[in-house]
């Protein structure tokens, strides 16, 4: 990058995040076109672990934190843009049960044993499918499969030793959730989705993050009753930081219909275009049983062999009609 635009950059980016700034000397490896500058701006920025510490100090913090699966080590922390803290936070993992009890019960996931509740509020989805409600548990809703239908093949799956994923959200509260509370009732359950691929998207705040004077780990994040292990030195757990600046992000979710590797696109069925970018972040592979595909080709190739692939992430809108999106980082996984 130039000197004179890297310094102008700088300059811009000093008054919206003080961190973020500091950090911009480094190479932009995640980028998108700068729409004021006409040069490379940065998603996210490499941060340390006294970074994250001083950050959550300032106040109300919103993070995603994926997990590898299987234990409770956090693979990757972002620190997301000030304005997510008014999104909805999520939750997914693998089930381990299912404990329903008329309109209202439990769904407990392999993610530090938390137990997801759900009651007649809560809407439901399977996989691709409308969204019904708990109370709807003993009727058919025009056809479509009822909250016992759900529920009833997720017990079915359990029975056989499978473990199906489920994707949970809620509206956040005003404050961030104590740690030690383990408390979380779902607006949302989304079932059949990402078991391999655990992760956390919520608000915390300072008294989340415990650093450790004898590591490993170097630290640990206590969310929803559980601590996660951060493993910063041997590059185990990466902490990230999302740019500020960056305006018009939005995610996105559908099944994959088309693929233009030349063009570094993918087409989802309801016509919204991702295009993979210099800085766009591909989720890798988190063992050898894991569905994701890490590639354009990868995703074709499983197209041409009759797979129906799903593509799930956040970009930056780029236009309306159709909907475009530069992706910042997307997850490609056979269904």
């Amino acid at each position: 990058m130039p000197k004179r635009i890297r310094t102008t950059l700088r300059t811009i980016l000093a008054g919206s995040s003080a961190l973020f700034s500091a950090l911009l000397p480094a190479a932009c490896d995640h980028s998108a076109t700068d729409p004021q500058l006409g040069a490379p701006a940065p998603f996210y920025r490499d941060v340390s672990l006294s970074d994250l510490e001083n950050r959550l100090k300032t106040g109300t913090a919103r993070v995603e934190v994926s997990i590898i699966p299987g234990g409770l080590v956090a693979r990757r922390v972002e620190i997301e843009k000030p304005d997510e803290v008014t999104k909805p936070e999520e939750i997914r993992g693998r089930i381990t049960g299912v404990t329903p009890s008329g309109d209202h019960g439990t769904v407990t996931l392999e993610l530090g044993g938390l137990e997801i509740a759900f009651d007649s509020s809560t809407r439901f989805h399977g996989a691709g499918g409308p969204s019904i409600r708990a109370h709807a548990a003993g009727h058919p809703d025009h056809g479509h499969k009822t909250v016992a239908d759900l529920l009833a093949r997720v017990q079915a799956e359990l029975a056989a030793g499978r473990h199906p994923g489920v994707k949970a959200r809620r509206n956040p509260a005003a404050q961030p959730q104590a740690p030690d509370d383990g408390s979380f009732t779902a607006s949302e359950l989304e079932f059949d989705h990402g078991a391999n691929h655990p992760f956390v998207k919520l608000n915390v705040s300072a008294a989340s993050l415990t650093t450790n004077t004898t590591p490993p780990p170097d630290a640990w994040l206590k969310l929803l009753g559980f601590q996660l292990e951060l493993r910063v030195s041997d590059r185990t757990t990466q902490l990230k930081i999302e740019n500020p600046r960056l305006q018009g992000v939005r995610g996105f979710e559908g099944i994959v219909q088309a693929v233009d590797q030349t063009g570094g696109t993918v087409t989802l069925e309801d016509g919204t275009i991702i295009r993979i970018v210099a800085g766009t972040e591909l989720e890798p592979k988190a063992g050898p049983d894991d569905n994701r595909l890490t590639s354009l080709a990868d995703v074709a190739a499983a197209l041409a062999a009759g797979k129906t692939v799903g593509a799930e992430g956040k970009g930056l809108v780029d236009a309306t009609s159709p909907l475009t999106l530069d992706a910042i980082k997307i997850e490609f996984e056979v269904e």
